[in-house]
């Protein structure tokens, strides 16, 4: 049982530890309660996404979702950055509007930088027994938790909140953009196109 903590503990923030700096980004442009709340939710869907699909991964033993179609999914974090980019700050929209999509956009960037989650969850998944794997879900779920509020204290100091504050109508686009453009060629995607044409 211990083992299976720290394990799925490793395994969390080796595989999420670049999710800490988009939290930050998310929480720094976070104004209200609800918004935060937004944020986590979008985090722990779009982890659960993630794992599910990891579930079924390892359940069928395919490499169906490894390799360069995977990389697709780069395309998401791609299309927010430019998206962003090429958006005024000052469109009116309304609270309503701008807690779904905030949630929607934590969960598809979430989704987006997940290879390596996938290419850890689902190999880890399939040594698991059923009670070990629940053991794991609970500590995935307790270490978003943990995440969301290590990313809340640190666009919460004063220093780390003015430079966020600052420069994140930038910075948000242009890491989306790196995110997007990282995954599509990490996982071949590019090579693989080319190669297509």
């Amino acid at each position: 049982m211990q083992s299976i903590l720290v394990t799925a503990s490793v395994i969390f923030i080796s595989t999420s530890i670049d999710d800490l700096v988009l939290l930050m980004l998310f929480q720094a442009q976070a104004g209200k309660k609800s918004e935060r709340l937004s944020i986590l939710g979008g985090q722990f869907v779009g982890i659960g996404i993630l794992v599910i699909i990891s579930l079924f991964g390892a359940y069928f033993a395919t490499r169906l979702l490894q390799g360069w179609a995977i990389g697709l999914l780069g395309l998401l974090p791609l299309f927010l950055g430019i998206r962003s980019l090429v958006s005024k700050d000052g469109e009116e929209t309304s609270q309503k509007n701008r807690k779904k999509s905030l949630l929607a956009t934590v969960s598809v960037v979430t989704i987006a930088s997940g290879a390596d989650n996938l290419g850890i969850y689902i190999p880890w998944f399939t040594l698991l027994e059923r009670g070990d794997l629940y053991l794991a879900l609970g500590v995935f779920a307790l270490m978003i938790l943990l995440f969301f509020a290590l990313s809340a204290l640190l666009a919460g100091l004063p220093q780390v909140r003015l430079l966020l504050t600052r420069f994140s109508s930038v910075l948000v686009p242009v890491v989306f953009i790196f995110l997007g453009l990282s995954i599509l060629s990490e996982q071949g995607t590019f090579k693989a196109l080319f190669q297509a044409f």
